[in-house]
């Protein structure tokens, strides 16, 4: 408690404590909790307390009488004047005792606060005779002192009500009063009703004034009483605009200020959810692409928002922020058929936010749809300026995939494989009990461009799950990896239409891992279709390699077992460089009846669609002898046949032609053998010592060492042929060039 006050505070403290008690009770608590020392000290501390609040209760019982006398004669009420004075007189007198009292009983077991909210309330309850200074008393007890207790709050509006009825002619039945008084007094004080005409007068003044100046925004939030006033209960209007206008004028001091309503004005957190909404759809607004790109950046403030978005919000910004990004890659991007590509993504993503919006609820659906409408229309001015471009002005589209395996699209580079895909047809459609597959051949072949087609390739009676081994998650335990396991395969069920939620950590926790595994296989079968069943392709499958020399990936290999044993649904296939047995008998004893199915080089008739005609809008041609150079140099090799191709476009382009010479395909070789050293420096590194004596012996017309094992390795994995050459004479040329 505040002590030792002079006479010039006399009458300025207790307006505060009043404002406090009133406006700002969470303040007024923190300034207030000081716990005595001894029980009777608190009863003296809280009467001095009263007597100090005295002169602005003795204000507010005047003013509260003249306007209850006042009234009364307006509706031709006689009105006791001198009789309510000495009523008011007495009440003030008992006031201050009674709220001492109910102040040491609040504060007993609610604090010091509480105590003296309490005994304020009392005192101007028992004083005042009008609804006015009814209002700060049950406000105070109930919104301020944290609803301190049902019996205080009533016996503060039953004094009101008691107090009032002295002051009327006794003609007027003390019953009818009490009935009506009471109910419509509470009412107009619990929820501020008396109050609330000038709430809103001076939060619609403050959301004009900054409208129609929005430099005057962050003085106009102070005029609202939402920034001053923590007790309103009711909804008080444009407090969200103002809000939204001063977070636009000023950025960080309106996420402050949206921060600040909803973590200390509780009773207005709407006002909060509603500023954000606005920003939302305000950082949405795009005139350009550039305007559009910049909507990833501005909306990042929605990962933590200071309060729950309506759910209407909350699916469509990730789309919006999808589409966002595909423009700003649109932007970016120097290589045509890659900048329409990423045009074509961003458009298909507002394309699946329309439709989804057509059919969703909430009160900011259609203007959010109405955004995205927007939004569409830029990206199709975009597409028709591309598409409206002269034929010679046009770059040659890139479609090659150079490092990264081919992805499933609807116009990909994929090409062949066509006995690959008959082979895993042949093996697992219509078979009741589908072998272990492992498709396996040396790296950069296209294996894993090879499970990306998959869901393609095999239609909709299958479900592929592709499984990356090199994810860290493989090797951490037997727990991750199932764990991992089973997001894959929810993630593989999800295309056609099967959800099941992955298992988490505390699932796990709760068994043994190899058992909730299995019942979460069973679980997956029931959500599965009769005719469905998974492919689950273990990808890069020697990195399970180092689990079983940790100890615990034999058991991993025998659940793998158990699944192909005992689960018909369920189909399983590795893909990497080396076969079972050259990893060893763990391997070959689990799963003896695998059927090899090996990866090699593309055929010509494979390579002559992919080089020729890739994509529709490819109009690249080429001049006599050049296609033939490019099958010469790869031998149908598919990672480097694709860095040629890559390398040749970006040449073209380079000196604006579209006809491919030979001495271009030449320059382009040039090329790859820098770009793609990685591959070439790999194959060097796999061949072991033995090996590279040998290929050192064949680039010096020298006879090779006789190291048998080496020397079948190298024709496993293509770098030999069975005549005991180069199979790829750009191997060979790495080869020479490398200094040995």
């Amino acid at each position: 408690m505040v002590k030792g006050l002079q006479m010039n505070d006399y009458l300025r403290w207790p307006l505060r404590q009043l404002y406090l008690l009133i406006f700002s009770p969470t303040q007024f608590r923190r300034e207030s909790e000081i716990e005595p020392d001894q029980f009777f000290k608190a009863i003296g501390e809280r009467f001095r307390y009263m007597l100090k609040m005295l002169p602005w209760m003795t204000a507010i019982a005047v003013v509260a009488n003249l306007m209850a006398g006042n009234l009364c004669e307006w509706f031709e009420i006689a009105f006791k004047w001198q009789p309510s004075w000495y009523g008011m007189t007495l009440g003030l007198a008992g006031s201050v005792v009674a709220g001492v009292a109910a102040g040491v009983a609040a504060g007993v077991t609610l604090g010091v606060a509480a105590g003296v909210a309490a005994g304020v309330a009392l005192g101007l309850a028992g004083s005042v005779v009008a609804g006015v200074a009814a209002g700060v008393a049950v406000g105070v007890t109930l919104g301020v002192a944290g609803r301190v207790t049902g019996s205080v709050a009533a016996g503060a509006a039953v004094g009101v009500t008691v107090s009032w009825g002295v002051g009327i002619r006794f003609g007027l039945p003390f019953a009818i009063a009490f009935v009506v008084a009471y109910p419509t007094t509470f009412s107009l004080i619990y929820f501020r009703l008396i109050s609330y005409p000038f709430d809103i007068a001076f939060s619609t003044a403050a959301y004009f004034a900054a409208k129609r100046q929005p430099y005057l925004a962050k003085r106009a939030w102070w005029w609202c009483p939402v920034a001053w006033n923590e007790v309103i209960w009711l909804p008080m209007p444009f407090v969200g605009k103002l809000l939204a206008l001063l977070t636009r004028q000023d950025r960080e001091e309106g996420f402050r200020q949206i921060v600040f309503v909803a973590a200390e004005r509780k009773l207005q957190s709407r006002a909060a959810r509603a500023a954000l909404v606005e920003v939302a759809l305000d950082d949405l607004r795009a005139t350009s692409l550039d305007e559009m790109t910049n909507a990833t950046d501005k909306l990042s403030w929605t990962t933590d928002a200071p309060v729950d978005l309506p759910e209407e919000l909350k699916p469509a910004l990730p789309r919006f922020d999808r589409a966002a990004q595909h423009a700003g890659q649109y932007l970016m991007l120097n290589n045509p058929y890659r900048k329409r590509e990423a045009l074509s993504a961003a458009i298909t993503e507002i394309e699946s936010l329309q439709r989804s919006l057509i059919v969703a609820r909430g009160g900011n659906t259609s203007r959010l749809l109405h955004t995205a409408n927007e939004w569409r229309k830029l990206l199709d001015a975009e597409r028709e300026h591309i598409q409206s471009l002269p034929e010679t002005s046009r770059e040659i589209p890139n479609p090659f995939v150079f490092g990264n395996p081919v992805r499933e699209t609807p116009h990909n580079v994929f090409s062949g494989r066509l006995d690959i895909v008959k082979q895993i047809e042949a093996s697992i459609l219509n078979a009741q009990q589908a072998p272990t597959l492992l498709l396996h051949g040396p790296r950069r072949m296209g294996k894993t461009s090879i499970l990306n087609q998959l869901p393609r390739l095999l239609g909709p009676d299958f479900a592929p799950v592709v499984v990356d081994c090199q994810n860290p998650a493989v090797i951490s335990s037997a727990a991750s990896l199932l764990r991992y396991l089973s997001r894959a395969i929810s993630n593989g069920l999800r295309p056609r239409r099967v959800q099941i939620n992955p298992l988490t950590t505390s699932a796990m926790e709760r068994g043994e891992s190899f058992a909730v595994f299995d019942e979460w296989l069973d679980t997956a079968e029931r959500a599965m279709p009769e005719s469905l069943r998974a492919l689950v392709c273990l990808d890069e499958y020697e990195r399970l390699l180092e689990p079983i020399s940790a100890g615990w990936g034999a058991a991993v290999l025998d659940q793998l077992r158990h699944i192909l044993q005992h689960r018909p649904r369920w189909v399983l296939m590795f893909t990497g460089a080396h076969t079972f047995a050259e990893l060893g008998p763990a391997w070959t004893d689990r799963f003896i009846s695998a059927r090899r199915v090996r990866v090699s080089f593309l055929t010509r008739e494979e390579l002559l669609p992919l080089l020729t005609e890739p994509i529709p809008e490819f109009d690249m041609t080429y001049g006599p002898g050049a296609i033939d150079a490019i099958l010469d140099a790869t031998n149908g090799q598919p990672f480097l046949t694709q860095a040629i191709a890559f390398e040749l476009v970006q040449l073209l382009n380079e000196v604006e032609r579209k006809q491919a010479t030979l001495a271009d395909i030449e320059q382009a070789i040039q090329r790859a053998l820098v770009s793609g050293g990685e591959y070439f420096a790999n194959v060097w590194s796999d061949a072991g010592d033995d090996g590279q004596m040998i290929l050192r012996a064949i680039i010096k017309s020298e006879a090779p060492p006789d190291f048998p094992a080496a020397r079948q390795w190298l024709r496993e994995h293509d770098v030999l042929d069975d005549a005991g050459q180069f199979a790829v004479p750009m191997v060979r040329r790495w080869v020479q060039e490398k200094p040995i």
